[in-house]
């Protein structure tokens, strides 16, 4: 599944940007398991696929940091309507 780029609408382009790379791991790691999930896997494609796959989680344990998280705290307080 394709995705669509699509303007993310905050003000930050850094929490822009993030988010961007942060949807594509995700669809990233959807597709992976989803290859998990067929029949008749060799276990060399299923070995191929689970190193992906850590690859992957590794890389959105890395991006959802402090700083990630900053920058989202950051964005809902430039929020006039949201009360946290």
């Amino acid at each position: 599944m394709p995705l669509t780029n699509r303007k993310i609408s905050t003000h930050n382009s850094t929490l822009n940007q993030l988010i961007i790379e942060l949807q594509e791991e995700c669809q990233n790691v959807l597709s992976l398991i989803n290859q998990l999930q067929l029949s008749e896997l060799s276990d060399r494609k299923k070995g191929q696929i689970l190193s992906e796959l850590l690859v992957a989680s590794i890389h959105l344990h890395s991006h959802c940091d402090e700083d990630w998280q900053n920058l989202i705290s950051d964005e809902l307080e430039t929020l006039t309507d949201y009360e946290i």
